[in-house]
This record gives structure tokens, C-alpha cells and sequence, in this order.
């Protein structure tokens, strides 16, 4: 029998690091009246009231997951999943003042196959598609041109467009139209786009 190999206290310790950080992250939030503590809480609600007051908010427990992508939340599951159905596409304009409509991958058109791959597309555009992270619209928008990229005749503008619609309830009939809007365009940075050309991203 050969020798047993002894695995580093260090490597110990950061699975049980990793294992309590996961769980931190993966319990569900309370109900907003116990987060605004209109309501003590008690049960379990006690537990993921103490869970996200305390150590949600330690600094270690929360960086390390933003950082390593490992964060999940659950608004997949509940309390309320989301009932809205969003998809974005965008109207792309050339130097030359040619146009291309672009449409953002959307799993409604993907094999399960593509969809496995591709999830991560849907999932980002919840953010990008957000009031809330308008930050990230204007490098949605170099990504998009950057996509549509044609050296001899660049894109110079970017037009954004949301379209949503709202997931019937239980026993009711969906409607099938979606309402859409434009939500930003972007003026392409000529600079920038040559330089993520040459990086071949």
C-alpha cells in the first residue's frame, strides 16, 4: 500500500471557506416587512432575517462571491419569480448610413443544446436591459457594434430596443404581443472599438 497523501490545512480551510460563503449566498432573502423590521422576526424567518443582517453584510462573505461569479440569487424560484418575458435587439448604423437590425441571442429561438451554452446571454441581459444598471449600457453597446464590426465601414451609432411582455397567470390567456421601446443609444467611441479590434475580441 503506498503512502497516504495529506491534503493542506490550507486547502481545508478554504473549502469550509468556500462551503459557508455559498451558503450565505444561497439562502433566500426575508420578506421585506421583516427586512425593514415593521415585523420581528421569528421561525425561520429568524434564520435568513439573521443570515442576511449579519453576514450577507460581512465584508469577506460578500466580495468573495461577486468576485469568483459565484453568487446566485433566487428571484428564480421565489418568493416571485419573474412574470416578464424580455428580449432586446438593436438597430445597428454604418459610416456609410447603412443600417443592420442586430437581434441579442434569445432562448425562445435556441435548441435546448444552444440554450445550455448560451444561458449566460439571457441572464446578462437582465442587467443590461435594467434601469438600475445603466452603467452597463453604453458597453452593451460597443459590444454590439463591436459584433457588427466592419473595418471599411464602421458603425457609428447603436440603437437599443426592449421588448417585454408579461406571463399570463394561471387559467388566463396569454397575450401574444410584446410592447417595445428604444432605451439607449449609443454613439459608437471609434477610439475604443479600434482598439478591441486589434485584440481580435
Amino acid at each position: 500500500m503506498g503512502e497516504r497523501r495529506k491534503v493542506s490545512i490550507w486547502i481545508k480551510l478554504f473549502v469550509l471557506f468556500h462551503l459557508i460563503a455559498i451558503t450565505v449566498w444561497a439562502m433566500p432573502m426575508p420578506p421585506d416587512a421583516i427586512k425593514d423590521e415593521r415585523i420581528p422576526p421569528s421561525g425561520t424567518n429568524w434564520l435568513v432575517y439573521w443570515n442576511y443582517k449579519y453576514l450577507k453584510t460581512f465584508p469577506l462573505l460578500y466580495s468573495y462571491p461577486k468576485v469568483t461569479g459565484f453568487w446566485q440569487y433566487w428571484d428564480m424560484f421565489a418568493p416571485n419569480p419573474t412574470r416578464t418575458d424580455q428580449w432586446c435587439d438593436a438597430v445597428v448604423t454604418y459610416r456609410d448610413g447603412a443600417t443592420k437590425r442586430y437581434e441579442y441571442p434569445r432562448m425562445f429561438d435556441l435548441s435546448i443544446g444552444q440554450k445550455f451554452i448560451k444561458e449566460r446571454y439571457r441572464k446578462f441581459y437582465e442587467r443590461a436591459g435594467n434601469a438600475q444598471f445603466l452603467y452597463l449600457w453604453p458597453t452593451f453597446g460597443l459590444r454590439v457594434a463591436l459584433i457588427n464590426d466592419n473595418k471599411a465601414n464602421p458603425p457609428v451609432e447603436v440603437k437599443l430596443f426592449r421588448h417585454w411582455r408579461l406571463t399570463a397567470e394561471p387559467g388566463k390567456q396569454q397575450v401574444e404581443a410584446y410592447d417595445g421601446a428604444l432605451y439607449y443609444t449609443y454613439i459608437v467611441d471609434q477610439k475604443e472599438l479600434a482598439r478591441l479590434r486589434t485584440l481580435g475580441l
